[in-house]
């Protein structure tokens, strides 16, 4: 029997340190995007989400191209060089678009970011590899921390991006003094939010530099202990001798046993052909849809938010769009302290996946009447006021943040679950990334066509083509929740998992792990 070695926990400490920076760079323009867009006087009003949409996209396609062979050097070089080298392009590419005057400059700067950093990948391989071997309850729990620091990350940088625009304007006691400062930020207003978010993912490439330890040899080391260790406990006839048989031998009847089996060389990697089994496929398959209709909405939140009530929105400021982007980030980090793992235990972790997609298609549906509550009197009996606007806004935001986190952190430990060898893990882990950020960059660009579209078709009611970017994305969210009906037929919590996975019997998966090796 395999001993179960202790958390890695100050390994896992400095992970999530690496991972906390980089989710405020990512999120910190979310808030300032449409105005910043609109500064740039390129276009009007109504085809603002046409440009939005393929900023954020570039990122999403930057990343497609990039993610995979970011995985594969890992799984060669090392999971650390690669984690580092992405977190400097991070920094580096922040302070471009924050240097933004021109659309094609911001658009050159966020696919720079993209094609630098393929770390959400390697970072889940790496979890992976620390966490190989422990009860399942501990594993779900180290693979929550990724997006309970991207929840963590995304409270604070939506709250930089809408407090920290225009600084001379809106703190001029700080800023407004004049001098090269007050130059400087008056010539790039968007500069400062970009800095700070900067600043935050420099500290934690410095803690990653000094601290962040490589997992890659430990696990193909520990793979092939448990080789090992299988081979000499089940073996029960005669057989040729393997890459494993090195024989010191002692004799039981017709069975010859080594005691201590000497490996004559290490595995190579597997190929891609290898890693991608049906059920990474289908896994990836469900994760790249439910990707398309997450960033879907996040691309449309800030435009109907910011948007003027004449042209379908909320008519929100910029530092109100930060407050409810800051609210979900918060909701996040309830969802994976509190409501994950009791969930996860009490209905499993596939079943719970496909619930809450059930979830999302309602929610989607029905979010965009909540710009109808500013005919809804307050206390005072005055109308046209915001309080139950922010009460249906944030209620809504609460669900599908809950929903989304659990649905992302299943579909981390599911990936990984599918993953038939552990030095595969950077393939699948970069291959599923790929996925993601293919749909990632329709996604945005899909939702800015939609909207200004819609708002622009006048021979649809203004009532009905408000709504209709949200009635798309409850039809892409009926196509995820389909697609994830390929994953009960495929058993991911059986044969096609290559340690324990979620459950409620953890005695269970390890003697059906164990039969699955015997056969």
């Amino acid at each position: 029997m395999v001993e179960v070695r202790p958390m890695p926990y100050r390994q896992l400490f400095i992970l999530c340190a690496c991972r906390f920076a980089e989710p405020i760079c990512f999120t910190v323009l979310f808030p300032f995007i449409v105005p910043m867009v609109r500064d740039f006087n390129i276009t009007d009003e109504a085809n603002v989400g046409y440009y939005v949409g393929f900023i954020t996209s570039s990122f999403a396609l930057a990343q497609f191209l990039t993610g995979m062979p970011w995985g594969m050097l890992s799984d060669r070089i090392g999971r650390r060089p690669v984690i580092l080298t992405g977190m400097v392009g991070t920094v580096i590419s922040i302070l471009l678009f924050g240097l933004s005057k021109s659309y094609i400059w911001a658009l050159l700067a966020r696919s720079l970011c993209g094609l630098l950093n393929g770390n959400i990948g390697v970072l889940k391989s790496m979890v992976a590899e620390l966490t190989a071997g422990q009860p399942a309850d501990k594993r779900a729990r180290a693979f929550s921390l990724l997006p309970l620091m991207y929840g963590l990350g995304s409270i604070i940088g939506p709250i930089l991006g809408g407090f920290l625009v225009h600084p001379v304007e809106t703190y001029p006691d700080i800023f407004g003094r004049g001098g090269f400062i007050t130059d400087f930020l008056t010539e790039y207003p968007y500069f400062l939010p970009c800095f700070i978010a900067a600043i935050i993912c420099s500290l934690g490439l410095i803690f990653g530099l000094f601290q962040l330890e490589e997992t890659l040899n430990v696990s193909r080391e520990k793979e092939e202990e448990n080789s090992i260790t299988e081979q000499t406990q089940l073996l029960a006839q005669p057989e040729e001798p393997s890459a494993y048989d090195t024989f010191n031998t002692t004799s039981q009847g017709n069975v010859t046993i080594s005691p201590t089996p000497t490996l004559q060389a290490k595995p190579a990697p597997p190929t891609i052909r290898e890693s991608l089994t049906p059920a990474v496929l289908a896994i990836c398959t469900t994760y790249a849809a439910f990707c398309f209709q997450a960033v879907f909405y996040e691309e449309l939140f800030p435009i109907w938010t910011s948007s003027s009530r004449g042209a379908g929105g909320l008519g929100f400021q910029t530092s109100e769009t930060g407050m409810a982007l800051a609210f979900s980030g918060g909701v996040t980090l309830f969802s994976q302290l509190v409501l994950l793992p009791p969930l996860v235990s009490r209905f499993g972790l596939v079943r719970l996946f496909r619930s809450v997609l059930f979830v999302l298609i309602f929610l989607y549906a029905l979010q965009g009447l909540v710009r109808l509550l500013y005919n809804v009197p307050d206390f005072d009996g005055q109308v046209d006021t915001k309080l139950w606007v922010w009460v249906g806004l944030l209620t809504c935001l609460a669900i599908k943040t809950i929903c989304v986190t659990i649905s992302f952190t299943g579909c981390t430990i599911l990936v990984n679950n599918a993953a038939p060898r552990a030095d595969a893990l950077g393939t699948i882990n970069g291959f599923s990334q790929c996925c993601a950020s293919a749909t990632r960059a329709l996604g945005p660009a899909t939702c800015g066509i939609i909207w200004s579209s819609s708002l622009g078709a006048k021979w649809i009611p203004f009532q009905l083509r408000v709504h209709i970017s949200f009635i798309v994305l409850s039809l892409f969210a009926i196509f995820t929740y389909c697609s994830s009906e390929r994953l009960k037929r495929l058993e991911f919590e059986g044969p096609y998992s290559r340690e324990e996975v979620v459950s409620t019997d953890e005695s269970e998966t390890q003697d059906q792990d164990q039969l699955n090796r015997r056969a």
